[in-house]
């Protein structure tokens, strides 16, 4: 008998999964609960990753103070550096004559929302961060886009549209008109605006020098300049080295925004360790079902071994099975994925970010799943290689 006619039909191993419905039913639901994990965690670290990477601007250089190093909430920056290299280096950009350099005020702050309350009510206080800047931060952050209303004056700030999703609040507070508390003062949301993939889509951008005048301070956080050319970046760390005084350290928005990115480290390490353990923990599971599934069908498997079907025969049937249930979960696994994990948000440190189900996301979970799938096939395999047949035949 040819040898394609001695494998077992893919019926056998489908109609195997409907003789249990119920354990057939759990295990894909283990599966698909797994799938979804895996996507969950890859749409997370991407997210991550990708929300610095797209932050950083390939022609944008910061100013910060040697003695921050390299964290720019720390940094302390005097105000005259942005008119100062504005007027000595020349690589700078300049858009309708004006340079493109933007001196900021980066500050974690704790936001009230709406009027104080009278009579000692509760007033709860949110987590945020708060960008001062210029008009000109826009010429320096092109990503930035306002979606409603306008930008802000004195007494008014600007919110990205994930700040209600930083502050862990539903988005209606934060829309244009809303009032907003925090240095001691009262700010009216002027407007929304969006820059989608990046940090900035979860700050709050105030006015830079009324918010100098709340803060107390006479100096800046950093000052953003935007290059007009490679040689750009070379005259503003010449300018940084020969102003001694001022104590500047020149570095690429790539470069500051890849080490605050890789500040996350161990938090992404930490998602894939979980990960991982609950994917073993599955395959565990797994594995002792089709184990415990083989020893009741062990008289069934010797009868076909002794009708002539080789070893081969039962692991591909039995394989046929496991990764048919894993695939089935799999896919509702990646139903829920876009159901449940596209399009959230998530909070982490002073931002947000947007997770989205991607290729990338959906080829982990799936290929995750069918990995386990094969795997758990391998415990019962030998059992059933190794039973004798005979043996196997006077079970009850």
């Amino acid at each position: 008998m040819a040898l394609s006619r001695r494998m077992l039909p893919f019926d056998y191993a489908v109609l195997n999964l409907a003789r249990r419905p119920a354990r057939t039913l759990l295990t894909g639901l283990s599966a698909a609960l797994v799938a979804l994990l895996l996507v969950a965690t890859a749409a997370f670290v991407r997210g991550l990753e990708r929300s610095y990477a797209a932050t950083a601007e390939a022609d944008t250089a910061i100013l910060l103070s040697v003695a921050s190093q390299k964290d720019v909430v720390r940094s302390a920056v005097p105000l005259a550096v942005a008119d100062t290299v504005a007027a000595d280096v020349k690589g700078i950009a300049r858009i309708d004559g004006v340079a493109a350099v933007s001196p900021e005020i980066h500050m974690a702050t704790y936001v009230s929302l709406g009027d104080a309350p009278a009579g000692g009510a509760p007033d709860p206080r949110f987590a945020a961060f708060v960008r001062g800047v210029t008009e000109r931060a826009y010429l320096v952050h092109p990503k930035v886009t306002v979606l409603r209303g306008a930008l802000p004056r004195d007494d008014e700030v600007l919110v990205g549209r994930l700040a209600a999703a930083k502050l862990g609040v539903d988005a209606a507070r934060l829309e244009v008109g809303a009032t907003l508390r925090f240095e001691g003062a009262a700010w009216r949301v002027s407007g929304v605006f969006s820059a989608p993939g990046t940090t900035f889509d979860s700050e709050i951008w105030a006015p830079l020098h009324p918010l100098k005048g709340r803060v107390k301070r006479d100096d800046v956080s950093a000052v953003f300049v935007r290059v007009g050319s490679d040689s750009g970046f070379s005259e503003l760390e010449l300018f940084a080295r020969r102003r001694l005084d001022l104590e500047l350290l020149a570095m690429t928005s790539t470069s500051y925004y890849r080490d605050l990115a890789a500040y996350f480290d161990p938090i992404r390490h930490l998602a894939w360790a979980m990960a991982v353990l609950i994917g073993l923990a599955a395959l565990l599971s797994g594995a002792n079902t089709l184990n415990a599934a083989v020893q009741e069908r062990g008289r069934e498997l010797a009868t076909l071994r002794a009708l002539g079907y080789p070893v081969r025969a039962l692991v591909w049937a039995l394989g046929q099975e496991s990764l048919v249930l894993a695939a089935a979960g799999g896919l509702l696994g990646l139903a829920l994925a876009r159901l449940l994990v596209n399009g959230g948000s998530v909070r982490l440190a002073m931002s947000a970010f947007t997770l989205e189900v991607d290729p990338a996301c959906v080829l982990v979970g799936f290929t995750g799943v069918l990995f386990l799938g094969a795997a758990g096939i391998i415990p019962a395999a030998l059992r059933a290689v190794r039973q004798p047949v005979a043996i196997a035949l006077k079970q009850e």
